[in-house]
């Protein structure tokens, strides 16, 4: 138990770290979006399962492992009874941004792709929109006007290129 609290703890530091790129509501938006998406998920997986298609079942069944994921993943005091959901939360939170943005949206894309119906289209896709978040995370952020224009090319000038008014 005194390894679940000192990760919780390095974790919390980790969220609140001043010299962050971006503010902490656009993290908390992300988490968020991952665990009502996951919960979400889970709820309208259930629901199509009383489907006749079996495509749809399968879409459903998938869905409903990405939405226990989603939960172990970016909440995962939600199932601190099971023994191995530490290890998977430490894991996750060592990876990139990138890295998140690739599994949630494979994630979230899966289900609608296999069964378009409104269960799978609400359910998977605030996973997928978690993924989106995670993605523009792993983008960066726009960089200021002095710095894109020092990075640009050198031939071309805003005074000498601009064509005359006369």
């Amino acid at each position: 138990m005194g390894s679940a609290a000192s990760g919780m703890q390095t974790q919390m530091q980790a969220e609140h770290d001043p010299n962050a790129n971006f503010p902490w509501w656009v993290r908390f938006v992300a988490k968020g979006l991952g665990v009502v998406g996951g919960f979400v998920a889970i709820f309208f997986g259930i629901l199509g399962l009383i489907s006749l298609d079996p495509k749809c079942i399968i879409a459903m069944l998938l869905q409903l492992v990405s939405g226990c994921l989603s939960i172990a993943l970016e909440a995962p005091f939600c199932c601190m009874f099971v023994d191995f959901i530490e290890k998977i939360a430490q894991f996750s939170e060592s990876r990139k941004y990138w890295h998140k943005a690739a599994l949630f949206g494979v994630m979230g894309i899966i289900p609608i792709l296999i069964c378009i119906e409104l269960n799978s289209v609400l359910g998977s896709g605030m996973i997928f929109a978690c993924g989106v978040v995670y993605g523009f995370m792993a983008i960066g952020k726009k960089a200021d006007r002095q710095s894109m224009m020092a990075a640009s090319d050198p031939a071309w000038s805003p005074q000498v290129n601009q064509p005359s008014a006369s």
